[in-house]
């Protein structure tokens, strides 16, 4: 009965993380914080969940393999980053420079995640049409 539920809960994590920033937001709400100061720190919270379900979604869609090529990304696009801020100002702090890429990559698994699930509905149709 709990493994069921929490099986069922998992999966909806997975297919709507956006539900986390939206159940962050309406209890920040509730605690009396007004949405614009906290949508950053309900970006941060998803984005974890962001890299999840971008994985599964597109290990459904594509195979085995695709851990390696998110990481690898993300990863390049944190040195990416750095490099930049490190070009950009005098002094380099590193909390700052985390921060935005943290933030970056709920902007780019957000349109990742959406792309995939269009991509993941369009075979599904294209599959069943066959």
């Amino acid at each position: 009965m709990v493994n069921g539920i929490l099986s069922i809960l998992t999966g909806i994590i997975v297919l709507f993380p956006f539900l986390i920033t939206i159940v962050f937001l309406v209890v920040m709400r509730r605690m009396g914080k007004a949405p614009a100061a906290v949508i950053g720190k309900a970006a941060d919270f998803t984005t974890p969940f962001l890299f999840l379900s971008v994985y599964i979604t597109s290990m459904n869609i594509f195979g085995k393999g695709t851990g390696f090529y998110i990481t690898s990304i993300a990863i390049l696009f944190a040195i990416i980053l750095a490099v930049i801020e490190r070009v950009k100002e005098k002094e380099f702090q590193i909390g700052r420079v985390l921060q935005k890429t943290w933030r970056m990559y709920f902007l780019m698994l957000s349109f990742v995640y959406v792309v995939l699930l269009l991509l993941g509905v369009g075979f599904k149709i294209s599959e069943y049409v066959k």
